[in-house]
């Protein structure tokens, strides 16, 4: 008998969400994949060709634990589907025990090699504790449902409805590890520390090491002394091959690096290496060789830190120096992605047979493989791409055509299976993308938390028109957030959007345009709450600040006359005029005083800029 059968791996909120850093971000994320993988290989080792979500074109390579040389193409989704034969239940259950089996061997071999290594010795942390926290790392939920007697259709709409039952009547077991009077993890306040012995304050002697060496250990770990990790806090910070991952700070530096000369990056090279060589930074390695111009973590390319840093006197004068002789800074914000794509239900529930569920499958896992070399593309690096599911650091000045690119992808890869599925149009599944603007010293929680609140916002689900948009989150440093959301087949909206930005970047359109439109909103709030129309008043506030801003346009079009070179910059002048209006018109002035403010901060990569 044929039975489809679901794994659903957690918890994403402990693996993937508790963090405070961009590594943490990303080797949960990581280490969520690799359990996954294990269930998905398991499967298809127990039973050729049975797997339905993951489907990737070639298993028995795509499914193999991932080295620390290498860099996954896709990730695999927490959730696994397949079609599994058996003679009885007992036996199905057995070959889902198996699989379950799989995951948690992975994870103890992930942790295993995280403890074992050489730096973490003598390390004061408590085996029996880490192996207690080990334990209780994983939820792992299954289901199944018999096809010999349904239809697959039905079979699978059950199977859904089964997995959400099993999760909300999930086992609460208690803790194994209930040790008192210990201080909780940073990353996890659920759990005890296991780096209390580390952090102490006579932690040299009771650890029987030099001072030297408890820094060493601590900074192996990237602990400060106000924090506190436990087991899989610890893994986060040393799972896998670090140099895979590029730091948050070497992707919000990137724009501005690029912009260097050949002898100022290479003289900037030579100052940062002794940073590398004493482990202050991390070299950066992964992304497919992106960043190799500079592979290092960024963090003291700002002035800012490399002052307050606890380095050689020597080493950080010669690296303000070289910073000194560059006329500019880096931009100090960044961006991190959050995708997801909309009506996939749909498209699911329209699936008869296997066939085409691997069929959907498959194009989600193309289109998952291929998120990374658009990234690579926009100067950023994906942290996770997995089904319709995309997670991304991006700079800034990149960050739009970056989202446009992931979205117009998206869709082109699910309209032939749309067709062939005979879904209706409006039906056909598209990408929500929310960009969430920070600074690159804020908690990397903090920063995710603003993602998810701007994809939900793209979502749009209390919009008129819902789903199918981009929603970008600012958080600026001091306090003052700024939302902005529009559909993406508003091109009218996202080619203003583009061309403000490039008037901004070349300086063509002047800043205090764009205070000038937020005080226009806050001194004529008054004319929407009125029964009348009063719109004509806004227009008139609009076009009288208009005739008082001066765009300073350039031309540097070789062979034109300068009657001709006047007629390209008015030209230039009245279209962006002409899109000012039209934005002013078709939403609030204070969602337009948005608009242009993010305009100004999504062209941005020096810090001057901003």
């Amino acid at each position: 008998m044929e039975y489809l059968v679901a794994i659903s791996i957690g918890p994403v909120q402990s693996l993937i969400e508790a963090g405070r850093r961009a590594q943490d971000l990303w080797c949960g994320s990581w280490l969520l994949s690799e359990v996954a993988r294990a269930v998905a290989l398991n499967f298809h080792q127990t039973q050729n060709c049975c797997l339905i979500f993951p489907n990737p074109a070639n298993p028995d390579l795509e499914l193999l634990p991932q080295s620390e040389s290498e860099e996954p193409k896709a990730n695999i989704a927490n959730v696994i589907r397949a079609v599994i034969s058996a003679n009885s239940k007992e036996e199905l259950h057995k070959k889902v025990e198996k699989a379950k089996g799989a995951a948690s061997e992975r994870l103890v071999g992930i942790f295993t090699e995280v403890l074992s290594k050489d730096e973490l010795q003598n390390s004061g942390i408590d085996r029996e504790r880490w192996q207690q926290q080990q334990d209780d790392v994983l939820e792992i939920f299954s289901a199944w449902v018999g096809l010999d007697n349904q239809e697959y259709q039905a079979a699978s709409k059950r199977l859904g409805q089964l997995l959400q039952a099993r999760k909300l009547t999930r086992n609460f077991d208690p803790m194994k590890d209930n040790t008192a009077a210990l201080h909780k993890s940073t990353l996890d306040g659920a759990n005890n520390t296991v780096t209390n012995k580390l952090t102490a304050r006579d932690a040299a002697k009771e650890l029987k090491v030099s001072d030297q060496q408890v820094l060493q250990k601590k900074r192996f770990l990237s602990l400060t002394n106000e924090e506190e990790l436990d087991a899989l806090g610890v893994v986060k910070r040393r799972a896998g091959n670090l140099e895979q991952f590029t730091p948050f700070s070497r992707i919000v530096a990137h724009s501005w690096l690029e912009k260097l000369s050949a002898e100022q990056s290479i003289a900037l090279k030579d100052v940062y290496e002794p940073l590398s060589k004493s482990g202050h930074v991390t070299k950066v390695s992964g992304n497919d060789g992106k960043y190799k111009s500079f592979p290092y973590d960024g963090e003291y390319l700002f002035l800012s830190r490399l002052e307050q840093a606890d380095i050689e006197k020597e080493v950080k004068d010669n690296l303000q120096k070289e910073l000194s002789k560059i006329a500019s800074a880096p931009v100090s914000y960044g961006v991190l992605l959050k995708a997801d794509g909309d009506r996939m239900s749909e498209l699911l529930a329209k699936a008869k047979c296997k066939e085409q569920s691997r069929a959907i499958s498959k194009a989600l896992h193309e289109f998952a493989s291929s998120v990374r070399k658009t990234m690579q593309d926009h100067g950023g690096h994906a942290v996770y791409a997995g089904g319709d599911d995309v997670l991304a650091f991006v700079p800034l000045a990149q960050a739009m055509k970056c989202a446009k690119q992931l979205a117009d992808d998206f869709k082109e890869q699910m309209k032939t299976i749309a067709n062939e599925l005979e879904l209706d149009e409006v039906l056909y599944p598209t990408l929500s993308v929310g960009l969430a603007i920070g600074h690159f010293v804020q908690p990397i929680r903090q920063l995710r938390q603003r993602a998810v609140a701007a994809e939900k916002y793209a979502k749009g689900n209390a919009e008129k028109a819902p789903r199918n948009a981009l929603a970008i989150h600012l958080g600026i440093r001091s306090g003052h957030e700024v939302n902005w959301r529009c559909r993406w087949d508003d091109k009218e909206t996202l080619d203003a959007l583009s061309n403000f930005t490039e008037a901004f970047a070349k300086g063509w359109m002047p800043t205090r345009i764009m205070q000038e439109v937020r005080e226009m909103a806050q001194r004529l709030q008054w004319t929407y709450s009125e029964k009348i129309d009063l719109s004509g008043i806004r227009d008139s506030e609009l076009e009288r600040m208009l005739m008082r801003v001066d765009f300073a346009v350039t031309c540097e079009e070789s062979g034109k006359t300068p009657k001709e070179i006047a007629a390209i910059k008015e030209h230039i002048v009245n279209t962006l005029k002409s899109q000012l209006r039209m934005q002013a018109s078709l939403q609030t002035l204070d969602e337009f005083a948005n608009q242009l403010v993010l305009a100004r901060w999504l062209c941005a990569k020096t810090d001057s800029d901003i």
